[in-house]
């Protein structure tokens, strides 16, 4: 029977890195599916709480609009709330309308009847308005 033995443990003996390899593969098999169904266990509740979080919470929050839509709103908001400051109706200015006339200087200071002062120092009136009309001449 001690034959026996020993004839058992030269073989475990032989096959012992094989083995052990086995049982690293195994433990290493075992921990994964163990950390793969804790991992199901907390992540599938946890992500269907967090998709029906978000689709409840969905209409609360802000709605991306496109750019076009944006430049309609602004444009809308501009003419109902600013617009009457530069068509005339009031003045964008600390004057008022009877303050500019009383000065002797016009509203139409873009019609070209500026003065212009140039490198010599003298005043031109309307000559830019002459040669806004009238290209060819110089």
């Amino acid at each position: 029977m001690s034959q026996q033995k020993v004839d058992r443990y030269k073989e475990e003996k032989k096959n012992r890195e094989k083995n052990m390899k086995k049982a690293k593969v195994k433990k290493a098999l075992i921990a994964f599916l163990i950390a793969l169904l804790i991992g199901a266990a907390i992540g599938i509740p946890l992500g269907r709480w967090i998709y029906n979080y978000q689709q409840t919470h969905q209409d609360k929050e802000d709605i991306f609009i496109s750019s076009h839509d944006y430049e309609d709103w602004f444009n809308k908001y501009w003419v109902e709330n600013y617009s009457n400051l530069y068509t005339g109706s009031e003045i964008a200015s600390e004057e008022t309308p009877s303050e500019a006339s009383s000065d002797g200087t016009s509203e139409g200071t873009e019609s070209g009847t500026e003065a212009v002062t140039t490198e010599a120092g003298t005043e031109e009136g309307s000559t830019i308005d002459s040669n806004i009309s009238d290209p060819g001449q110089n």
